[in-house]
């Protein structure tokens, strides 16, 4: 995150101000004192340095060793969805998950 942000041109305060959290707290996340910032705060990172989230989200989930599925909001069906994807992560090829990966994102299959 710190390289995101110092690309950008941001100090920890203007990065702060913008996410809405404190300039200690950005700075114990960037020295990896706290974990990483969640998924949302991730995206307004993201928003603020104009780059897509998915290189943050990536390096939250390596930091963490798992990826985060906010079921807050979601339908039940989502959320077995997602329960399923958990389940069966262990088991799944390369070749299944980047099936489900075009299908997420929206990508024809070949």
């Amino acid at each position: 995150m710190r390289q995101v942000r110092s690309t950008a041109g941001m100090t920890l305060g203007d990065l702060a101000d913008r996410i809405g959290v404190s300039v200690a707290y950005i700075s114990s996340v960037e020295r990896g004192v706290k974990p990483p910032l969640s998924e949302d705060r991730i995206r307004q990172v993201a928003k603020a340095a104009g780059i897509s989230p998915d290189g943050l989200l990536e390096a939250a989930a390596e930091s963490r060793g798992a990826f985060l599925l906010d079921s807050n909001h979601r339908s039940s069906v989502a959320k077995d969805v997602g329960a399923a994807l958990m389940r069966g992560w262990p088991d799944l090829s390369d070749r299944q998950l980047r099936a489900i990966g075009k299908i997420v994102e929206g990508k024809p299959k070949r």
